[in-house]
């Protein structure tokens, strides 16, 4: 193995030794002095898709085009820590990258929570265009303590609870898991009690009677299985979409070589992002095909008349929900205007 220090001092001047090594540093493409592998953090399983198949093969290609730098994966929470401190890790340093739920901190991320306003876009690969669409205008202010690696909608959320519900009235007085600010006010609009908890805590909340149901996508049911704990579903209804995130330390960023940083760009924004919401229109399938096949749950439809009564009560709630924000200082129908444009 080549000693490059001794061959160095035995046949280079000390002027020559600054270029030798600059070149000798770009010929195999390394981060600058200092840079460290990334550790890469996710709180759910490693079973996850967007572990297995989103992020995972991310890091790999980056590794790849790297050459140098490596990408720890710590999946399951192993890097420790609660769900909703996910982006306070990577602003911190803690995790270089790790994955995000904009909810759990909804103050914090207001404008990116427009993907969350009911009455809008269809699918999620539909509402995370629109918001890379104007996330340069709207949305990047959130984001100055990062380096925003993916932003995507989850799909459209369900009611799932115990009892049938197929009105907004059949809400009533019910106590309902809530993952952000917003939905709860959707929640509390349409007569239900909010419970704020992460998704980790919602089947024991569910199993020990501590909420009557939850609002959540139909695609989790089986990664956190759900489908024990709650048996009717109404899936139809026309919700916003949950957001997530995936955020990257800002000086770890920074602190790659140029090759690196230039990879990272040409592989995060609306094309990573995509691939997030592929996988949950996929995942959503799949979810509604194993639910319909077991004959203890049932997917509860709506007809057009009670479809008419959620419209009615949801343009109520974002009217609301639009006038709050806009006295907290934040632009909100300017946003929702350009967001929804097709």
């Amino acid at each position: 193995m080549l000693r490059l220090g001794n061959f160095i001092s035995r046949t280079m001047t000390a002027a020559a030794v600054g270029t030798t090594v600059l070149a000798f540093a770009a010929s195999v493409n390394v981060s600058p002095a200092g840079a460290k592998d990334l550790k890469m953090a996710f709180f759910p399983s490693p079973k996850h898709p967007l572990w297995s198949k989103m992020m995972m093969p991310w890091a790999k290609e980056f590794e790849k085009a790297s050459g140098s730098t490596k990408v720890k994966g710590f999946p399951g929470s192993q890097i420790g820590g609660s769900p909703p401190g996910a982006f306070k890790r990577v602003v911190n340093g803690i995790s270089d990258i790790e994955l995000h739920l904009p909810g759990y901190t909804s103050t914090v991320f207001p404008r990116t929570l427009v993907m969350e306003i009911p009455l809008q876009w269809s699918s999620p690969s539909e509402a995370t265009q629109a918001f890379w669409r104007i996330y340069d205008k709207h949305i990047a202010s959130e984001y100055k303590r990062v380096k925003l690696l993916a932003a995507f909608a989850t799909d459209v959320p369900a009611v799932m609870t115990n009892k049938i519900v197929k009105t907004p009235s059949d809400l009533k007085g019910m106590k309902l898991r809530t993952p952000s600010r917003n939905q709860a006010a959707i929640i509390k609009g349409l007569g239900a009690i909010p419970v704020a908890m992460p998704m980790t805590q919602t089947y024991s909340s569910i199993q020990k009677g501590v909420v009557d149901g939850a609002i959540v996508g139909i695609s989790v049911v089986r990664s956190f299985k759900i489908i024990e704990v709650a048996n009717k579903y109404i899936v139809d209804l026309p919700f916003g979409f949950s957001p997530i995130i995936i955020a990257m330390n800002k000086k770890s960023y920074d602190g790659l070589s140029k090759a690196e940083r230039d990879h990272i760009d040409a592989n995060s924004g609306l094309k990573y992002s995509m691939v997030g919401a592929k996988n949950y229109e996929r995942a959503r399938m799949g979810a509604l095909k194993m639910i319909k096949d077991r004959k203890s749950t049932s997917v509860v439809s709506v007809n057009a008349d009670q479809r008419k009564q959620w419209v009615a009560s949801l343009e109520k709630v974002v009217d609301g929900w639009v006038r709050t924000f806009e006295k907290e200082g934040i632009p909100y129908r300017a946003i929702l205007s350009d967001y929804l444009k097709k």
